[in-house]
């Protein structure tokens, strides 16, 4: 999804923040990919740019008011000097990318640690082709200088001897001229004959060959390729792309939850509750509850994000979340302060709509 996000340069050279809003993802374990417009080595590493893309960690990711801000260092900032737009894709452990943009990247201070246009370093390929050897020469001569060979001998001619043939007698020559007389008559003979009856009866004796078939026999049919598997996010789009209602998405998410797919809960929860469903509200709050927190989801406790989505459900009368707001502030928690007030309230509000567990807790708070 398209957010936004700008450039702070820091005092010290190769550092600054990168500001993200209108992302709605826990800090832990974000990542970047960032990518320039030139060259073919684009993508940018832990080790320098590269063709294929790599996903860096920064230095520290935290969410003041709304907005994240990831703290850069010079191995990224040194290697962006001179660059003046970069895009940049984040991705969220167990979910993949989340959110993509365009920033303008500013001129700032380099550190001078890192060299702006270092490559990884990469395996020379076997099929490079490699300077000769050098060619060895050959030891000196000995001081003394050999005797010279013995000429080879000639070798005899092993010709057998023929005696000479004996002279042709003068018959032979009758002999011959009447064997050529002979064949002439017999080629002659043939040739009549083929004349006479073969050549003239050829069309009778013919056979007509039927014509070949020149029809192309049928292709097999091709098998279709096998389609690659679709990511959770990618099916999730196609899902939101229908446009259901917050009560289709709910149920969805439930089902996707039910089979053990809780990122794919998570992302329809998400889009359920940005449209004001309180118990879509509830579900994305107990992914951050630090008191009973989902197993096996990958996100960080956190009790400030946790309290936030319960107050949305909680101000909509869902006493559910009324009652989950409540322990919260009563029992204290990362980014909640214990608040023996603001905890009996929303108790109270929930016990008032007969929940049970929240009377049990006012109870046990009014005993301390």
């Amino acid at each position: 999804m398209p957010v936004r996000a700008s450039v702070v340069p820091q005092p010290t050279p190769g550092h600054a923040i990168l500001r993200v809003g209108d992302l709605d993802a826990p800090p832990e374990g974000l990542t970047l990919s960032i990518q320039r417009q030139q060259g073919p080595d684009s993508h940018l590493g832990e080790d320098g740019w590269r063709r294929t893309e790599a996903w860096l960690r920064p230095d520290q990711v935290v969410r003041v008011k709304g907005m994240l801000d990831f703290h850069l260092g010079p191995a990224i900032c040194d290697r962006l000097a001179g660059i003046a737009t970069a895009r940049l894709r984040i991705k969220e452990p167990d979910i993949g990318v989340v959110a993509s943009t365009v920033v303008a990247w500013p001129a700032m201070l380099t550190s001078g640690a890192v060299d702006p246009t270092s490559k990884p370093a990469v395996e020379e390929s076997p099929f490079r082709f490699r300077r000769p050897p050098p060619t060895v020469q050959p030891p000196p001569a000995p001081p003394f200088e050999p005797e010279p060979a013995e000429p080879p001998r000639p070798i005899p001619e092993l010709r057998a001897a023929r005696e000479p043939a004996p002279p042709p007698a003068r018959s032979g020559i009758v002999s011959w001229l009447a064997t050529a007389l002979a064949l002439i008559v017999v080629a002659g003979a043939g040739y009549y004959a083929y004349t006479t009856y073969f050549q003239k009866n050829g069309t009778q004796v013919a056979v007509t060959a039927p014509p070949a078939n020149t029809t192309p026999a049928p292709a097999p049919a091709a098998t279709p390729a096998e389609a690659p598997a679709k990511s959770i996010r990618d099916t999730v789009a196609e899902y939101l792309a229908t446009k259901p209602s917050a009560e289709a998405m709910l149920a969805k998410g439930q089902e996707y939850a039910a089979a053990g797919n809780l990122a794919g809960a998570f992302l329809v929860w998400r889009q359920a509750a940005a449209s004001g469903n309180p118990q879509a509200e509830v579900e994305i709050a107990e992914f951050f509850d630090p008191l009973a927190p989902r197993p096996k989801t990958g996100f960080t406790p956190d009790g400030a994000r946790a309290a936030d989505w319960y107050e949305r459900a909680a101000l909509a009368g869902n006493a559910e979340a009324q009652r989950k707001l409540g322990l919260l502030y009563a029992m204290g928690a990362a980014g909640v302060p214990a608040d023996p007030a603001k905890a009996k309230s929303w108790l109270q509000q929930a016990a008032d709509q007969n929940d049970v567990e929240a009377r049990k807790a006012l109870e046990q708070l009014s005993k301390k």
